[in-house]
């Protein structure tokens, strides 16, 4: 159990970045929380707590494509080999700490658990931003609106309703937006967190990933039978804090990603007639999520068109892991064209191949463990693990999330089951073969090609 405070700590850290709000744990950094997770976890091995294991076909793919990247990066930027290693710290920590060190059920309920609510926390962050009035703010980052803003700068904090109110004779840029908590506020108006969660596509997102969970915890609660409305009344709260953040935060993506965690969990709880309770529960989303932006769509096939342009201009090593921008003064929008274009096909069937075991791995698990009482939470942990899968392989068709925390969280949590239920059934194991590798080959070259026929199409 050692190495759990290292994993909340360094999720915590990642997801909520209380750095850049008090300057007092600035003296804090990601290493420093790694080396505590690591020393944890040496303690568990050391007492027995965490048996040591061969590592699984999730943890060498995850390797293999973390050492493709660096590749890449040597091959194309080898200046920026230092800073690419640092900047994909928070993902590779997170996973390893995952995969490595949960292999219990009382380990994923404790660390489910801190993802949720450090992930509902961030929510209502997100919607108190959205409640409070509009008001004049300074476009560029909190950090730099603090600094400039002095005694006479009256306009700065000013009630607003467009951006025509924020004018003033110094001719000087504002903005109407949202303030909120944590010196956060929203962009046109769309609510948004800080850190890697400053965009709001990618919190609506992340809602989507850890809500599962909350049905999970709920299940358990359920089977240990006894007073259930309350569990009920957190669930119902969680479910519409996560509706009323994703509708204030105006993705259409993060719609599609909900809908997706949604229905899998409805379908999955009560057969097709899940889809109708879905459906209910989905309504809002339905109503009144996402936006009618023409030019955003066109935006994002501009950046699909450059993905695949890059691609042609480096078939092999692509133009480098985390250097899209680089190139185009946009990210590709798109995790699958991103791998392609930064990493060349060998990156694009690694990234695919993760997804797909991950997936796999926890469909696997839920079927094995059918009929059996006694695996009833572990069941439902694999289940959760799906749901979040679906709805951010959904997300990764419209975002860059390739290298983003919460993508290796997820993945990081299907690493664990696996590992939960290896523990407790060695016997199990997930079968690997030649088909597998054609599937993932063959539905890279569809997606791809489908993709480039439709912007054909579009006329880019």
């Amino acid at each position: 159990m050692f190495v759990i405070p290292g994993i909340i700590a360094i999720l915590a850290f990642v997801y909520i970045h209380p750095q850049e709000v008090y300057e007092w744990l600035r003296a804090v950094t990601v290493p420093m929380l790694v080396g505590l997770a690591a020393f944890g976890y040496v303690l568990d091995l050391r007492l027995g707590n965490t048996g040591q294991r061969r590592p699984t076909l999730m943890l060498w793919l995850a390797a293999a494509y973390w050492t493709w990247a660096i590749v890449t990066v040597a091959i194309r930027f080898p200046d920026s080999i230092i800073e690419t290693i640092q900047t994909s710290m928070h993902s590779i920590s997170l996973f390893l700490a995952l995969a490595l060190g949960v292999s219990t059920l009382r380990r994923l309920r404790i660390v489910t658990m801190g993802l949720l609510s450090v992930t509902m926390l961030i929510g209502v962050i997100a919607i108190d931003q959205g409640l409070t009035p509009p008001v004049c703010v300074l476009p560029e980052s909190n950090d730099q609106v603090r600094a400039e803003v002095t005694p006479a700068d009256t306009m700065v904090g000013k009630p607003c309703v467009a951006r025509a109110d924020c004018d003033d004779a110094t001719g000087r840029e504002y903005a109407c937006e949202h303030p909120g908590p944590m010196n956060t506020t929203s962009i046109f108006k769309r609510v948004r967190y800080r850190g890697i969660l400053q965009d709001p596509n990618e919190l609506a997102w992340t809602l989507s990933l850890a809500l599962p969970f909350a049905f999970a915890w709920y299940e358990r609660r359920q089977a240990k039978g006894g007073f259930i409305i309350g569990p009920r009344i957190v669930v119902g709260a969680v479910v519409a804090a996560c509706i009323l953040c994703n509708v204030m935060t105006q993705s259409r993506s993060g719609q599609l990603s909900l809908l997706a965690a949604l229905g899998v969990y409805f379908v999955g709880r009560f057969g097709w007639r899940g889809i109708a309770a879905g459906a209910v529960v989905a309504a809002p989303l339905l109503l009144f999520g996402g936006r009618t932006d023409e030019s955003s769509t066109e935006e994002r096939l501009d950046c699909w068109a450059e993905a695949l342009d890059l691609w042609r201009e480096h078939p092999v090593f692509g133009a480098g892991a985390k250097h899209f921008t680089n190139y185009h003064h946009l990210t590709a929008h798109n995790s699958l064209l991103l791998t392609l274009a930064e990493m060349g096909p060998i990156g694009l069937v690694l990234f695919t191949a993760l997804m797909y075991v991950a997936l796999k791995t926890m469909l696997r698990a839920r079927q094995h463990l059918t009929g059996r009482p006694e695996a009833a939470e572990a069941r439902s942990f694999a289940f959760a693990s799906t749901a979040a899968l679906v709805g951010t392989l959904v997300s990764a068709f419209f975002l860059s999330i390739a290298y983003h925390p919460a993508l290796w969280i997820a993945l990081g949590l299907a690493a664990a089951v696996q590992a939960t239920v290896w523990r407790h059934d060695p016997q199990w194991r997930l079968a690997w073969g030649w088909r597998d590798v054609v599937a993932v080959v063959g539905l890279d070259v569809v997606l791809v090609t489908a993709i480039a026929i439709y912007l054909r199409l579009k006329g880019h």
